[in-house]
């Protein structure tokens, strides 16, 4: 347990990166739309709030490359390194969806900043009570980080070779089931299903690929050198 939380105190140590830049690239996005909504005077939905669910993405490639070998070269286990960093992105995502919650709230009661801006509440995403809320938050953070982290994984295990085969690999199955399902003229069922998802239902969909993600990380990272 020494060893896991000596890997988060390592990845805190750069908590501009981790907890920081995030908002300050969410931030600079919702200045934006501020001016924006100032001065159209109409009622604006924006997207800008998928930046720092994207972010997570991007962390999680790049934790990978910036302290996988200066840990491992100091004698760090790899399980060890999966679940510091894990324990991270973990801790990272609730801090962020309780302040995504906070902030969505003063949103909602200073009328959408007076000036109808639909920044932090976004149709769908934020539908239903507290607790889901929270829960499509965190679980999409984690989603996001642990795709780019099996993606440095990959990297990392099988270097720019393999990574380029593995996604040559993936975009061959896409294909082939994207002909299939146009062949057998499967679109408008499977779009049917996708619109009657419920948010939480998503978000519980989720969960399996970010278990799935963090699996395969796990089993490459075990045998990847430094």
């Amino acid at each position: 347990m020494n060893r896991v939380a000596g890997i988060v105190k390592t990845h805190m140590t750069d908590a501009f990166s981790w907890l920081m830049l995030p908002w300050i690239i969410l931030g600079s996005s919702f200045v934006i739309n501020v001016i924006i909504g100032s001065l159209s005077g109409e009622e604006i939905k924006t997207g800008g709030l998928a930046s720092i669910f994207i972010y997570m993405l991007v962390i999680g490639i790049i934790s990978v490359g910036q302290t996988f070998p200066f840990l491992i070269s100091f004698g760090a286990r790899r399980t060890d390194y999966f679940l510091g960093t894990t324990a991270t992105a973990a801790l990272v995502s609730v801090v962020t969806a309780v302040l995504l919650l906070v902030i969505g709230f003063i949103e909602r009661a200073t009328g959408h900043w007076g000036i109808d801006l639909y920044f932090f509440n976004v149709p769908y995403l934020t539908d239903g009570p507290l607790l889901t809320q929270f829960w499509v938050f965190f679980i999409i953070m984690m989603n996001l980080f642990f795709f780019g982290f099996v993606i440095a994984a990959i990297y990392r295990r099988l270097g720019r070779n393999g990574m380029f085969g593995v996604f040559l690999g993936v975009g061959l199955v896409f294909t082939v089931a994207f002909y299939l399902i146009s062949y057998y003229d499967n679109w408008e069922p499977i779009w049917n299903w996708i619109w009657g998802i419920s948010v939480l239902e998503l978000a519980n969909r989720l969960l399996v690929l970010t278990l799935l993600y963090a699996g395969l990380s796990y089993l490459l990272l075990r045998r990847a050198t430094a």
